[in-house]
């Protein structure tokens, strides 16, 4: 059995909240001892059980003393007197001393604080279109990303406190955290290449009949069928579509080139497609603007006719299989692709179990979610165990690490190095976290990329921040020559890559011991667990795990399964995961220094699990579940009024009482009534709101670099001693640090142009020069 990371690290948890609770369980599954309070003759229920996992639970007061612990996890104001060695973990709602959402309670409903991030609005792809602005989600969003956000910082302060011996104190803001999971849904850019901008895919697209739109849009409303059908013509490739034993399956080709020209191959239906007009030419060369609408190598931009060609053909053709017997085909031939199932089914899936991402607990009857992320140095992990029990506090085995002189690092993780070799979401935003963290991240994009401009250009305004931008073509001896130069003097690499993608980009553990035997290498995968499973190499995207897992049969009506958010959800999560695999990776490695370095890893099926942490045992009723969910119950929902709509933590259904008045006045008419509410706001409307009006947990600001402007959050998700830690600069445009990079690493002026004429290097954007 492996060591896991945080063995000796002690931890005494006293916080009710969620976010509290869920980074203690993240401690606790990678070896942390953590000490909860609970009464003698405490029955848990089934959250109870799952948050309480691994821990051990003493008799109330015995924690009153918290002298010996490393870490120490608190809501809101609580006093604790800190040792210099010890680190305070803070949950609140909002940062403290913000003086507009400063009186929402550490522990507030999460209700509240998803209405004001925008998850009861944003996370449905069509639904204002067909009369439902407003859909009720049951997931806890902002506490998940909170717990993960604070377990990440608070590993990052272990990291440093092995430099300098002193702990710090870190807040977790629920806010915040939900601020973090929807960066791409608020993003703004300005001054990107003209062929490089991204398609509008906020609205209904141009060039169709208005009165044919309004009545398919009515009909969608009532009709699942006909929302299904709009839904695959809208995005053909990445749609579920019936399958010959009545249930769903879904490919996901529409972001990649090569993945779109197997997927429509695989389906007999490539040829075709050129045939009815339809090209496959590079979206990165300018003089190719002229094929957007048309252009299967950017798909997300095509056209409505050709996305109606789509659709149409595609429905005929996975009408002839069975939806596993689709999952199965496509996925070996290297298509993301799932067969839609239940969170239920997901539950009892045997691949899923066999991975651990489903796990037994001993000393439980039910399975729950397993862990999170793994390392290979901690394998093989022990099984998980139910809560155990003592009558007090131990004594601890070993002292506090001695203090120093030294003075703790602003941005806990400066001094590391970290290679980005990501795409999309998760990954590259796990590359943002460590950059915000302090570390130095070196982004090496491929000279000849195949996911879409929106994916490599566009969301690296949020995503790229502080990291230093390189093209290089590491199918080239000089290339792979220069990746390797600048993997030698790094901590950690990391990508979203299968394992034979690893091995063939030469970052395998066999070659990355020869390169550097102390690395560690973080991977981020669609379908891993910490054991294996037959999914191991089937590729993935965030929605196809949505697909999987259940939650697109959680939010759409019945035969119309449906995205929870495109952009959020679960990739920001996966990429967050991986910082944390990482993290953890680190400090074990700072600890042991036996010079070996590490392979931590997370997936999309793991986080999108996460996201459904409170429904393992019992389901949402049905007010929270599909199209039309309100809430939790008939009084805690959402209302409509005049001019918008609200949330409202009511004791029975005030919608009558709340009809006729505006926001604002029902606002007002509730708080006279001693009744929680917010206003339900849109991802947009609360950037511009605090774009327009700052506050400490919410500051939409403007960044730019070189005539590349981008608008977005600032990352109060990390707040060390009081201090948020801001932006670490402005992204760089694509590609733009390579002479610096190259200089850094020896080579001359003249030696970058040979390299950048020879194609070794690309240039900034792939623009040719």
């Amino acid at each position: 059995m492996g060591t896991l990371p945080y063995n000796n690290i002690r931890i005494i948890e006293l916080s009710n909240t969620l976010a509290g609770r869920l980074a203690g369980l993240l401690f606790a599954d990678q070896g942390a001892e953590v000490f909860i309070e609970r009464p003698a003759d405490y029955t848990p229920d089934e959250h109870e059980e799952y948050f309480d996992r691994n821990k051990i639970a003493v008799l109330p007061g015995s924690l009153q003393d918290t002298s010996t612990a490393d870490i120490i996890i608190v809501d809101g104001a609580a006093e604790i007197d800190r040792l210099p060695q010890q680190i305070i973990l803070r949950i609140t709602a909002a940062l403290p001393g913000d003086e507009i959402y400063g009186d929402l309670k550490a522990d507030c409903s999460e209700d509240l604080l998803n209405a004001l991030v925008g998850f009861f609005t944003n996370m449905a792809t069509v639904g204002k279109f067909v009369g439902r602005p407003v859909i009720y989600t049951p997931l806890p969003l902002c506490s998940v990303y909170a717990g993960v956000n604070g377990a990440i910082a608070t590993g990052a302060a272990l990291v440093d406190r092995t430099r300098c011996g002193k702990g710090r104190e870190v807040t977790s803001s629920r806010i915040a955290g939900g601020l973090s999971a929807i960066g791409a849904l608020a993003l703004i850019t300005k001054g990107e290449p003209e062929h490089l901008k991204p398609a509008d895919l906020t609205g209904l697209p141009d060039g169709v009949n208005k009165e044919a739109v309004k009545k398919l849009l009515q009909e969608a409303a009532v009709n699942p069928a006909r929302q299904l059908w709009l839904e695959q013509r809208l995005i053909p490739l990445d749609a579920p579509y019936k399958t010959s034993d009545n249930r769903f399956a879904m490919g996901i080709a529409g972001v990649n080139r090569r993945i779109a020209h197997r997927f429509l191959t695989a389906l007999g239906l490539w040829d075709e497609a050129l045939a009815a007009g339809m090209v496959d030419v590079d979206p990165y060369d300018p003089k190719n603007i002229q094929y957007k609408g048309r252009n299967l190598a950017d798909a997300g931009s095509m056209d409505v006719k050709n996305n109606v060609w789509l659709a149409d053909k595609i429905s005929e053709v996975m009408a002839t299989k069975t939806a596993r017997e689709w999952e199965k085909e496509l996925c070996e031939a290297g298509i993301p692709a799932v067969e839609i199932c239940s969170f239920e089914e997901w539950m009892e899936d045997k691949e899923a179990r066999a991975a651990r991402l489903v796990a037994h607990v001993n000393g439980l009857e039910k399975a729950q979610l397993g862990r999170v992320a793994w390392l290979d140095s901690a394998q093989p992990y022990a099984d998980l165990e139910a809560c155990k029990t003592l009558d007090s506090l131990p004594g601890r085995t070993g002292a506090l690490p001695a203090a120093t002189d030294k003075s703790v690092a602003k941005r806990p993780l400066e001094g590391f190095v970290l290679v980005d070799f990501a795409n999309v979401i998760a990954g590259p935003n796990c590359g943002r976290m460590f950059s915000e963290l302090g570390a130095t991240v070196y982004k090496i994009d491929p000279m000849h990329p195949l996911h879409a401009p929106v994916i490599m250009v566009s969301w690296a305004a949020e995503h790229g921040v502080g990291k230093h931008s390189i093209i290089l073509d590491m199918h080239t001896d000089e290339g792979k020559d220069i990746m390797n130069k600048i993997v030698a003097k790094a901590d950690l690499v990391m990508a979203n890559k299968r394992d034979n993608q690893f091995v063939r980009m030469g970052l395998g553990r066999e070659a990355l011991d020869k390169i550097n035997p102390n690395i560690i290498a973080v991977q981020l995968t669609g379908h891993k667990g910490e054991r294996p499973s037959a999914r191991d190499n089937y590729p993935g995207y965030d929605p196809a795990l949505q697909g999987i897992t259940g939650l697109m049969h959680r939010f759409g009506p019945e035969g119309c399964p449906t995205f929870h958010g495109v952009a959020s959800c679960v990739d920001y999560l996966c990429g967050y995961l991986g910082c944390w695999a990482g993290v953890s990776a680190l400090f074990a490695r700072e600890m042991r220094k036996d010079g070996k370095g590490d392979w931590a890893g997370t997936s999309l099926a793991a986080a999108a699990s996460l996201t459904q942490l409170l429904m393992q045992q019992t389901p949402a009723p049905p007010s929270a579940t599909g199209p039309d969910a309100t809430g939790m119950n008939e009084g805690e929902r959402w209302y409509k009024l005049t001019d918008g709509f609200i949330f409202a933590l009511g004791k029975h259904d005030l919608s009558e009482e709340l009809a006729t008045l505006t926001v604002a006045q029902g606002l007002n008419h509730l708080q006279e009534q001693n009744i929680q509410a917010v206003p339900v706001q849109t991802c947009q409307e609360l950037a511009q709101r605090h774009q327009d009006t700052p506050c400490k947990t919410v500051t939409f600001e403007q960044r730019e670099r070189d005539g590349w402007e981008s608008h977005n959050f600032s990352p109060t998700w990390f707040v060390f001693d009081g201090e948020c830690v801001g932006c670490p600069g402005a992204a760089a445009r694509i590609g733009s640090d390579a002479p610096a990079i190259l200089k850094g690493l020896g080579y001359s002026g003249e030696d970058v142009k040979r390299l950048i004429a020879d194609g070794v290097v690309g240039p900034t954007e792939w623009v040719p020069v």
